[in-house]
């Protein structure tokens, strides 16, 4: 498949190679959520393409710059069969092994949420990559930053938020463990520091790292924003009367 890859620099390859484990990352925690909700093979596929490409999907959309990438490069029909492939072999581990691994919810979840949470990181910055190239021309400086900011976060968690949305589940960059706080920190590392043309091996290090430093310390500490605690006991009262 690799003669289907037109690269144009050397960044272009770095940053395929940054996508592709961000593909192996989400589709490991992809097909796994999916595993946990009883699916057949094929939601397996859907659930793990979807929290993959989703965000990307989304962030094409709002860029406005012609067809999403999902439907016409080669690129992404490539981290596409990658994300089947992996997702395929997890199912085949559920179905034939019956392990605990994939089915029990919460002896292994901090590794899902590390590999989760490097997924994140990867399509954040890819994300931001993306942004600038697309940036509005009269834009001023606090926009740019704005506009590319938010655009990696929609690329990191928005195939998340779909997936769940999909399994029936509130999303949990919503209301669990700081999902999208890490997401902002990161892409604003990154967007600071592309826009400062800082070499971009150092840059993707240490936006990444931040991202999953930050998320895997949430799941260790169960660190949440504040919710309406109060409020919510009360609602937990009243479903218990009905």
């Amino acid at each position: 498949m690799i003669f289907l890859l037109d690269f144009d620099s050397n960044i272009d390859v770095i940053l395929f190679i940054i996508q592709m484990i961000g593909c192996i990352s989400f589709a490991t925690s992809g097909a796994i959520t999916a595993l946990r909700k009883k699916v057949d093979i094929l939601g397996v596929w859907i659930l793990t393409l979807i929290g993959i490409f989703g965000g990307g999907l989304l962030r094409d959309l709002i860029i406005n710059n012609g067809p999403p990438h999902i439907f016409w490069d080669s690129q992404y029909l490539i981290l596409a069969l990658a994300a089947i492939i992996i997702s395929t072999i997890w199912f085949f581990i559920a179905y034939y092994k019956k392990t605990v691994f994939i089915i029990d919810i919460h002896a292994h979840d901090l590794w899902i949420y590390v590999i989760d949470a490097l997924g994140t990181a990867i399509f954040c910055i890819y994300g931001v990559k993306e942004a600038y190239d697309a940036i509005p021309v009269n834009a001023s400086l606090i926009e740019k930053y704005v506009f590319v900011i938010t655009l990696g976060v929609i690329s990191g968690v928005g195939g998340r938020m779909f997936r769940d949305v999909f399994i029936g589940e509130i999303p949990n960059i919503f209301k669990k463990h700081c999902y999208i706080t890490p997401s902002i920190i990161g892409s604003t590392i990154y967007a600071i520091l592309y826009s400062l043309n800082v070499n971009d091996i150092f840059s993707i290090c240490i936006s990444s790292g931040s991202v999953v430093v930050l998320r895997s310390l949430a799941s260790i500490y169960r660190w949440n924003l504040p919710s309406a605690k109060a409020y919510n006991m009360l609602l937990d009262e009243k479903e218990k009367k009905i």
